[in-house]
């Protein structure tokens, strides 16, 4: 079995520091489906747990450069590297005769704490970005700093790393690490910590508690590469520097366009046979014919027609020559043959969520939505049959699209998955008991399809661009999206196309996320 291991800054992480949703909800569905999927980071246990709070992890991880393992499900330290008496006692002589002012973490009374000089230049950016650590120990000088069980320490642009280098050597059982901050380019980081840490030490020993037999890694930086070394294979982010790109086995999307489980989902999820159908238009006989069969199994099972007769037009038109009511598993599809699956779902796609991961893991699927985009709307009378009034109505919302969309938010990245939005011209009838037309529960009602219109096709993530209004501007905010889509809830919208890779954040202006169109940048 395969251990996949991810740094987390400028790896996992947005240019932000942060885990996007969709990272957190494509993994987690991975670690679901029995997949191996660990970080390793610089970070500590709490900050790495605050910025993977959406993860739920089932493997080990590990932090401060490996000085910890941590099992997330038992709450345990499989792996503790602390620095010796004689090794605090270096550290401490080094840090004063220089003028040093690193973090120095530390155990004490059992609690992780960072001791550090209060008000030193060179810490002020990163703790500047870093507030409200509840791990933080501001001191006034370095009587204190030493305190507790010393694990790690951390040096920002330091004055005389030449003289620590000659202190902090593998022979006095140091491991250290220089290299380039992911946030501000401005600043190097020098870190210490034992011998017997180290980003290749504890991957290799997640890969020997998971007892996996491959070992697959991801990073971005200049501490990356012990990692790479020690791994099966090893890949560079598109952002990532470019030493780490040279030992790499390849290059994958960058950190912003969530490289790392994309790449993880096309390794894990075979890519089944598809032939997408000719793009030949809309068949309108063949289409007329669908309605008439599905008039005539109504009529013969039910005896009047209902809501399922658009949901049988549409899987006759679509999936006519496959079986239909197909079980796969422990579910029934609407149809399946050579092409795949195929789904019709009108809503509630929150229960076809909880059959994809079954259907996807076998087959490619096809869900098919109806979007009632031209409604003809007829008042009855139940008792003469006159028709009272009619009203027409165009549907120029899509929120209804999307928010059944964000419900399949794991899986529109698969590339076994095609969802059809077809929209359709009705005829609705809604049946009142006498001319005074009360509206009553339980209420008679038809709706017959008399025509598709067209039909998007939603296979990868340039297939959403179709949704997006003319005249956005290159990088644009929710409020001017919402603006040109008037009737749709930008929100969800954006929520769905960030999900899909079709839009990506690129900053803020004010307190207003700004938005672009991936690959028009």
């Amino acid at each position: 079995m395969t251990l996949y291991v991810s740094d987390l800054d400028g790896t996992l992480l947005d240019d932000s520091g942060k885990l996007r949703p969709r990272t957190s909800d494509m993994l987690n569905r991975f670690t679901e489906n029995g997949t191996l999927f660990s970080f390793c980071t610089a970070r500590g246990i709490t900050t790495a747990a605050e910025v993977t709070k959406g993860l739920k992890l089932r493997t080990p991880v590990s932090v401060m450069n490996g000085v910890f393992i941590y099992d997330p499900v038992t709450g345990e330290y499989p792996v503790k590297n602390i620095f010796t008496p004689e090794q605090a006692e270096l550290i401490k002589s080094a840090i004063t005769e220089n003028s040093e002012t690193p973090m120095v973490f530390a155990l004490i009374d059992g609690k992780e704490r960072v001791s550090y000089i209060e008000n030193s230049p060179n810490l002020k950016g990163h703790l500047s970005r870093r507030k409200g650590d509840s791990r933080r120990r501001p001191l006034s000088g370095y009587e204190r700093m030493f305190d507790g069980e010393i694990f790690y320490a951390a040096f920002i642009n330091p004055e005389n790393k030449s003289e620590l280098d000659k202190v902090f050597c593998a022979e006095n059982g140091f491991m250290s690490a220089f290299y380039t901050d992911t946030y501000d380019n401005n600043d190097q980081w020098y870190e210490i910590f034992p011998l017997t840490a180290g980003k290749a030490n504890s991957v290799l020993k997640i890969k020997e508690l998971t007892g996996a037999d491959e070992l697959v890694v991801f990073g971005d930086n200049a501490n990356d590469i012990p990692m790479f070394a020690a791994a099966d294979r090893c890949y560079a982010v598109e952002n990532a520097i470019p030493a780490l790109k040279e030992i790499a086995d390849g290059v994958i999307g960058s950190n912003e366009n969530y490289g790392v489980p994309e790449f993880i989902e096309k390794e894990i999820f075979p890519v089944f046979d598809y032939i997408p159908p000719e793009n030949t238009g809309i068949d309108d006989v063949r289409f007329g014919l669908s309605v008439q069969k599905a008039l005539e199994r109504e009529r013969t099972t039910i005896g009047t027609l209902n809501e399922k007769t658009i949901h049988h037009t549409l899987k006759c038109y679509y999936c006519d020559e496959t079986d239909h009511e197909a079980k796969i598993g422990g579910f029934y599809a609407d149809a399946a043959g050579e092409n795949g699956i195929f789904e019709v779902q009108s809503a509630n796609f929150t229960y076809l969520a909880k059959k994809l991961p079954q259907m996807l893991s076998v087959s490619h699927v096809t869900v098919i939505y109806p979007y009632e985009r031209t409604v003809h709307n007829y008042a009855v009378n139940e008792q003469t049959g006159e028709i009272m009034s009619v009203t027409n109505h165009t549907n120029s919302s899509y929120s209804k699209l999307f928010l059944e969309l964000y419900r399949l938010k794991a899986f529109i990245t698969n590339p076994n998955l095609t969802v059809i939005v077809s929209f359709l011209e009705l005829d609705k009838k809604l049946f009142y008991k006498d001319d005074r037309r009360i509206r009553r529960r339980g209420m008679k009602k038809e709706k017959l399809p008399k025509k598709l219109l067209c039909e998007i096709r939603l296979d990868r993530a340039e297939d959403y661009r179709v949704f997006l209004p003319d005249g956005l501007p290159e990088r644009f905010t929710r409020t001017q999206l919402q603006k040109l889509m008037r009737t749709t809830d930008a929100s969800i919208m954006l929520s769905v196309l960030e999900f899909a890779g079709t839009v990506r954040r690129v900053g803020k202006e004010g307190r207003s996320i700004v938005y672009s169109v991936c690959g028009q940048e």
